[in-house]
């Protein structure tokens, strides 16, 4: 990592990378650090890794990050700082400032995302040019580390999915919805189901799409309210490792009571897409072209359109510490790398119908891909 980010640096005639946040919502603090924080630090990457973290934090970096520097605001006078300036931002700058004058930090790159009021007040006294981080693209091809990681998760993942369709398939049709007992059985019951079973597994679960029906239309409507009978139902399932930090990801489609011709024909041409998808994936073919073999494999089956319904968003999309990352398996997707994990997730969406989705999780291989979703495919329970 650090070859990696030497080479960025010199590449660009930089000093440092500067990223200021919490690496609890920002995933290229946490992948250069290996630092669990909600409290906001800074990471200054050049040869080596340094941290400035709180007085309260320093111990903790200590032990669990990998940098190999920890400093604390304490080093800098910070509550001599907040005494005399009376404005806790402009004091933690201050600090800050020191702490990169220190280590030789003169031009840095700062991403995007970084406070408009901390840039503010850093560039009058240091040279910084924004720009899109690069760590993000060197999150995108995953160690064996890393991928055993996303492995797990995914299984827990396929667990949670085999209870949400067991309670599914043990509903009983009554008229136009489903019904466990005498009442009937919705999403939010269903998305409960799933959340507290992920919780068990030590994961977050974020988000959860329970639909049904003309919901399902939007892909990531969470769903509301008694689910359809005989209706196609979406269930899609991400959760994070509390541990590792990593996101697995997969969605199902499934009918409880009897499909139509329509959604039975619907369905199969989403089965087949996928697999075309997961053919397709390589290392050295580009996510262009995995996604426009899926859409070619719509064609084929009679669903060409594009506008407003039918296929009407991205083949998939790279999934690790964030659940979608690069790479993008689309229209603008880039060449693929082996180690590389995606998502392989067409759908097609109807009003009056519903939506239906089949989303796999694979490793980008040299030879094709593997599968990391062992999960089977049914539509009707």
């Amino acid at each position: 990592m650090n070859q990696k980010l030497q080479a960025f640096l010199n590449e660009h005639k930089l000093d440092a990378l500067l990223l200021i946040g919490d690496s609890l919502c920002d995933p290229d603090l946490y992948y250069l650090s290996h630092f669990l924080s909600g409290d906001r630090f800074a990471l200054l990457g050049k040869e080596k890794i340094h941290l400035l973290v709180s007085s309260m934090e320093r111990g903790r970096a200590h032990k669990e990050s990998s940098a190999d520097e920890v400093a604390s605001t304490d080093d800098y006078g910070i509550m001599e700082r907040l005494q005399s300036l009376g404005k806790p931002d402009v004091a933690y700058v201050e600090a800050l400032s020191e702490f990169l004058r220190d280590r030789g930090a003169r031009r840095l790159a700062v991403p995007f995302r970084t406070p408009a009021g901390i840039y503010r007040l850093l560039s009058s006294q240091f040279d910084l040019t924004i720009m899109d981080s690069p760590v993000s693209g060197w999150r995108s091809s995953k160690s064996r580390q890393e991928i055993e990681a996303i492995w797990s998760v995914q299984r827990a993942c396929q667990s949670a999915m085999g209870v949400a369709l067991r309670l599914l398939s043990r509903s009983r049709p009554r008229g136009d919805m489903i019904y466990w007992g005498d009442r009937p059985l919705t999403s939010e019951k269903v998305r409960e189901v799933i959340e507290v079973h992920l919780l068990k597994k030590g994961c977050d679960a974020l988000e959860t799409i329970v639909a049904g029906g003309e919901e399902a239309v939007d892909p990531h409507a969470r769903g509301s309210g008694p689910l359809p009978a005989n209706a196609p139902i979406v269930v899609d399932i991400f959760p994070r490792s509390k541990s590792t930090r990593y996101f697995g990801d997969m969605t199902r489609t499934v009918v409880r009571g009897e499909a139509s011709l329509e959604v039975r024909e619907i369905y199969q041409a989403v089965l087949a897409a996928q697999g075309a998808g997961l053919k397709a994936l390589c290392a050295g073919v580009s996510g262009r072209e995995v996604h426009a073999r899926v859409c070619q494999a719509f064609a084929e089956h009679g669903f060409p359109e594009r506008k407003g319904k039918g296929f009407i968003h991205s083949t998939g999309h790279g999934v690790g510490l964030s659940v979608h990352e690069r790479p993008s398996l689309g229209e603008a997707g880039e060449i693929l790398e082996a180690n590389m994990v995606v998502t392989v997730e067409p759908g097609l969406y109807y009003p009056g119908v519903g939506g239906i989705r089949l989303e796999d999780l694979a490793v980008v291989t040299e030879k094709g891909c593997q599968n990391l979703t062992d999960f089977s495919k049914h539509l009707v329970l």
